[in-house]
């Protein structure tokens, strides 16, 4: 994900701009942490993110109490948490799809690049391309090829118009001229999407490895590329769409913590701190995995910015090139 060192300083100065460097109280925290949540509830988000605040409540010494508000969305969460006092005691879960709604809603009632101080991304979710085993392709190159040669032909689904996953596709279709045909599924209905894929009734999907493991394992389906800069551990024989492609944008689901605008930055710090000791301790990488998310270890705060920058940069581009106005 590529962005100005100018950017991404601007960011992270206005995340913490209000604060003065102050030294961290000794008492912080004194009392329990609300968490804000946006995510649904028993998502692979959702279950890694309470494992990560448990273990933080026991180094921080008191309770990280997650709150799930998933009105509007999750914006009721997100607006919430942009307008609580910069204490360190109210904190944000988000998830990418703060930035993704920027271009989809109408009034939307936060900024994702103005309202919050990034705190430390933690998980991300890489989408896996799968294809019904009659679709003549096994790999992305003799897909590309397939669907330029027949134009119009290829159906690709996705959880919705303007989901991550239809970006993916139709981002997809823009860098390698193709013209594959997108299939939204009102409601995020996942289960239908992969059904209508294993019953042959749509030419693909765009979905995580947890959705699509089974039935891959079993032959039903074939995972033709990953959307990732990498390849997956638990997948390695799937090349990333980069080793084709390397110009394209990955698109990818992603959760962090984020505060209100003026959070200290020594308690920014300590959080991230707690944080990444979680998500990186090798006797959690199982639990991790059994929801589906990857942890992200690197950078802090900055990247965090850098990131959410970037996302905004380039989903406006895509959502731009397809003509989708918010509603």
């Amino acid at each position: 994900m590529k962005s100005s060192v100018k950017g991404l300083f601007y960011i992270a100065a206005v995340a913490c701009a209000a604060a003065p460097y102050a030294v961290l109280p000794q008492a912080y925290p004194a009392r329990s942490i609300t968490v804000l949540s946006g995510a649904s509830i028993g998502s692979g988000g959702d279950v890694a993110m309470r494992v990560v605040a448990a273990k933080m409540s026991e180094a921080l010494g008191q309770p990280m109490v997650v709150e799930a508000r998933r009105g509007a969305g999750g914006l009721e969460a997100y607006t919430a948490g942009a307008r609580a006092e910069p204490n360190g005691y109210t904190i944000t879960f988000v998830n990418s799809g703060l930035v993704t709604n920027r271009f989809m809603k109408k009034d939307m009632p936060v900024d994702a690049l103005k309202d919050y101080a990034p705190i430390s991304v933690l998980f991300s979710t890489a989408f896996f391309l799968a294809a019904h085993p009659s679709l003549p392709a096994n790999n992305l190159k003799e897909l590309l090829s397939y669907a330029k040669r027949n134009p119009g032909k290829v159906t690709f689904a996705s959880t919705g118009i303007g989901s991550a996953a239809h970006l993916v596709g139709e981002s997809l279709n823009s860098v390698a001229g193709t013209r594959m045909l997108h299939v939204p599924y009102a409601g995020k209905n996942t289960a239908l999407a992969v059904n209508d894929l294993v019953g042959g009734r749509v030419d693909m999907y765009l979905a995580s490895l947890s959705s699509l493991a089974q039935h891959a394992a079993a032959g039903k389906v074939k995972l033709i590329a990953l959307v990732d800069s990498v390849r997956h551990r638990q997948q390695p024989h799937v090349a990333t769409v980069n080793e084709l492609l390397p110009g394209y944008y990955n698109i990818v689901v992603w959760w962090g913590f984020l505060g209100p605008v003026g959070l200290p930055r020594p308690i920014v710090d300590r959080l991230r701190g707690e944080a990444l000791k979680v998500i990186s301790d090798p006797a959690m990488a199982a639990k991790f995995d059994s929801v589906g998310v990857a942890t992200v270890t690197h950078g802090g705060p900055e990247e965090f910015a850098r990131i959410i920058r970037s996302d905004v940069e380039n989903i406006g581009k895509v959502v731009n090139a397809l003509g989708l106005k918010p509603e």
